[in-house]
Formats: C-alpha cells, sequence, structure tokens
C-alpha cells in the first residue's frame, strides 16, 4: 500500500534534488526494493527466480541499450538516464510480485478500497470546490516543482466545453488510467464470496462517477469495455455471440457521434491532432527507424515537464501513444519488445485463468491497459498503475501455486507416514 499511496500521492513535477531527480515515489520504489534485499535475501533471490517475464523484460532493456548505443556510443550519462527510466517504469510490476508473495491479495484490496473510497471522495470534491487544492498544496511543499500547472493560485483542469477532474496526478487523464484499473479489479470482484456485493456496488458506483467527472474519454470506453468483457466471461457461446452482436450494431450507429466528438478543435485531443503526432513521428524516424533517436529524444524535442506534459507545440499536443514516443526514442525493435512483453504476460495469466482467480483479474488489466497506452500514451505515473495491479494479480497467481505444491507434497508425507503405521500381516 506505501508503494500505491507513493505514485498516487506524488506527482512526478515534485522532487527533493533537480540533478540527479531525487522524486519521494522513486524513494518509495527503491526503498522497498533495497529493504527487501536486505531483510529477505534469500526470498528475494527466490522471488527473482520465479519471476516469469525475466526474458521479454530483459528484451525491452536490451533494445534500450541499443538504442543508446548506436546514438550516443558509450554515454554514461544516457545509459544512467535508460536504467532509471527502465526501473521506474517496469520496477513497480516486479515490487508488486514480491509484495503479494508475501501478503494476501484481499488483505491488500481490502486496504486498497479504502483508499479508493477516500480517492472517489476527493475527486467528487474538486468538482463541487472548482479546484484541486490535495495538488496545490501537495506541490507546494516540496522544495522543487517543475510541474505544468502554476501554483500562484489553486489549481483546477475544469474547462467550459469539458468536466475534469485529476485528485493528485498530473493529468485528467492519468486519473482516468486509474479509475479504470481499479474499476476493473472491483468489477472482477463481484462474484467473489469473500466480498459483499454492497460494498462493491458502492465502490463502483464511485468509480464510475469519477470516471464521468475525470473527463478522459478514453478511460471510460475502456473501462466499459473491460467491463464487458468480464460480463461475458463465463457466459455461453450463444450469449457471447448475441452480445458481441449488439455491441458491433451499436457501435456502428454511433460511430459518427464518436466522430464528431473527437473532430472538435482546442476541447483536447482530437482527429486532427493525432494526425499531426503521426505526421511528426514519421518525420522523427526517418534517420534511424530500427533503433530510435535514443532514451530522452522526445522530451528534449518538446520540452516536457518533469510530470510528462509538453510545454509548447500547440498543434502537436505531445505523443498521445505509446506507439509514437517509443517509435521515436527506441525505433521499432523498441516497439516490438514492448507488445512481446504485453503478449508474454497476457498469455501467462489467460493460461491460468481456470486454476487461479486473480487470472482473469490480471489478463483483463493488461489487455485494457495495453489499449488505453496505445491510445492516450503515457503521461504521469499512470502506467505505475497498471503494472502495480498487474504485478499484484501476477504475484498471487504464483503464491497460490506454491501453496498448492506445498500442501500436494505435505499430503503425500502424511499418506506415507499412515502406510508406515499400517501393520502387515503375518
Amino acid at each position: 500500500m506505501a508503494l500505491f499511496l507513493g505514485i498516487v500521492l506524488f506527482p512526478l513535477g515534485i522532487s527533493f534534488l533537480q540533478s540527479p531527480t531525487v522524486r519521494p515515489q522513486d524513494l518509495f520504489l527503491y526503498g522497498f526494493l533495497v529493504v527487501s534485499f536486505f531483510k529477505d535475501r534469500h526470498d528475494f533471490w527466490d522471488d527473482l527466480k520465479k519471476f516469469p517475464l525475466k526474458i521479454p523484460l530483459l528484451l525491452i532493456l536490451l533494445c534500450h541499450y541499443v538504442s543508446v548505443y548506436f546514438n550516443d556510443g558509450f554515454s554514461t550519462k544516457q545509459f544512467y538516464a535508460c536504467t532509471r527510466e527502465y526501473i521506474e517504469l517496469y520496477g513497480y510490476l516486479f515490487a508488486a510480485f514480491i509484495a503479494t508473495r508475501r501478503f494476501s491479495l484481499n488483505s491488500i484490496l481490502k486496504g486498497l478500497f479504502a483508499f479508493t473510497i477516500v480517492t472517489c471522495i476527493f475527486g467528487i470534491f474538486e468538482i463541487l470546490l472548482q479546484g484541486n487544492y490535495p495538488y496545490t498544496y501537495i506541490c507546494r511543499a516540496f522544495p522543487i516543482y517543475s510541474g505544468y500547472h502554476s501554483l500562484d493560485s489553486i489549481v483546477s483542469c475544469i474547462r467550459d466545453y469539458r468536466i475534469r477532474s485529476m485528485f493528485t496526478t498530473a493529468h485528467p487523464t492519468a486519473f482516468g488510467t486509474l479509475l479504470c484499473c481499479l474499476f476493473l479489479v472491483f468489477v472482477s470482484l463481484w462474484n467473489n464470496p469473500k466480498w459483499e456485493k454492497r460494498k462493491l456496488g458502492i465502490v463502483i458506483a464511485l468509480l464510475s462517477i469519477n470516471l464521468f467527472l475525470s473527463g478522459s474519454r478514453t478511460a471510460m470506453v475502456c473501462a466499459l469495455l473491460g467491463a464487458f468483457l468480464i460480463f461475458i466471461q463465463k457466459r455461453s457461446i450463444v450469449l457471447k455471440i448475441t452480445c458481441i452482436g449488439l455491441c458491433f450494431f451499436m457501435a456502428t450507429a454511433y460511430i459518427s457521434v464518436v466522430i464528431d466528438e473527437f473532430s472538435k478543435e482546442n476541447q483536447g485531443s482530437s482527429l486532427s491532432m493525432r494526425q499531426q503526432q503521426l505526421l511528426f513521428t514519421f518525420f522523427q524516424i526517418q534517420n534511424s527507424p530500427i533503433v530510435g533517436n535514443g532514451t530522452g529524444f522526445t522530451k528534449n524535442v518538446f520540452e516536457y515537464d518533469d510530470e510528462g506534459r509538453p510545454i509548447n507545440d500547440a498543434d502537436i499536443g505531445g505523443l498521445e501513444s505509446i506507439v509514437f514516443k517509443t517509435l521515436i526514442d527506441y525505433g521499432f525493435i523498441g516497439l516490438a519488445a514492448y507488445y512481446f512483453y504485453d503478449v508474454c504476460l497476457f498469455v501467462l495469466l489467460y493460461r491460468r485463468r481456470k486454476q487461479m482467480w486473480t487470472a482473469p483479474i490480471g489478463y483483463h488489466l493488461v489487455f485494457i491497459s495495453t489499449l488505453f497506452f496505445t491510445l492516450s500514451g503515457h503521461i504521469g505515473n499512470n502506467t505505475a498503475f497498471a503494472f502495480m495491479l498487474e504485478g499484484l494479480t501476477l504475484g498471487t497467481l504464483y503464491r497460490e501455486h506454491d501453496e498448492e505444491f506445498m500442501a500436494k507434497i505435505e499430503l503425500e508425507d502424511s499418506d506415507k507416514e499412515n502406510e508406515k503405521e499400517i501393520p502387515t500381516e503375518s
């Protein structure tokens, strides 16, 4: 829970030091990994051996290093920046994997339940009060702030054309990512006998309200799609085909409305802005399409702040897709490695769907979060939100597998002892 609180409550734009950048959420992550290593060194190495995604994650790191080498040679600074970016992204997945192998997922989710209720209440009050007071006060408390929003007055993302809340995240889209992931987790628990439907109904209702208040269209669409996939998961094949057919006809009926919504200029992301981003990406990868331009290239071009928000270039408005950013920084090999990791994690969880109750939660999260980042990109801590929850389901899956294996061994040992105690006939 401490790790989750760290990545939610502290925006990326705040830090204790600027060179090297020392942010509170980074201290939580590195502190957790260091304490886990020295406190339970044997268990730490055992967890590392059992961690099932070593190959795809090492492949991503290798692709990043290759990009740095071909663009900057043996630049120590760039290799350091690349390594930090990698750890502070995928480190949350491994940290959650470790945490869940020591504590039950239900106990963690109970703490997450209370935190979600509080977060949703603050999200509602942000709209009612027309200002984000928690974000402003937290950022003012730190010596260094390099975020997008001015702290001279109470921060607010509310616009005339759209209601937008963000709580303490960097942007309403980042808040939408958090809400979407939590929504899928609690919807998946609906038929779990350990959870009361009344409590789940309350938290799902609050998350639904906040998804609307965040104004993130991608988050709302992904949450609806995820809930639909969860609903039809254990239905008959006839009902599945019927539901998919109805959704298809509804989608075709409202496609013009969706296009009109995304065609509006100066009201957030639009189709023309995405076209500009695609053209920009195409021209940026001309010189190095295979290995990309190196770590941090997009930040230097766009002059991003520490929250991941572009300071200028209103025509492009940043790179609202992981495809654009990864292609420019790490080329086609980096993009292929990223999606290879997603496919490996999805397949790993999907294959265990009938054995472990956490597996369906995990592969739904993987699918929806991958779709989310493909459509809206990485901003603030939103990748960490998804990786933390995916790591929790992955760790629980392996913990339950180990417990079943140990129970089977104990049962076999008990049977052998009983056989020894039975007297043989003369």
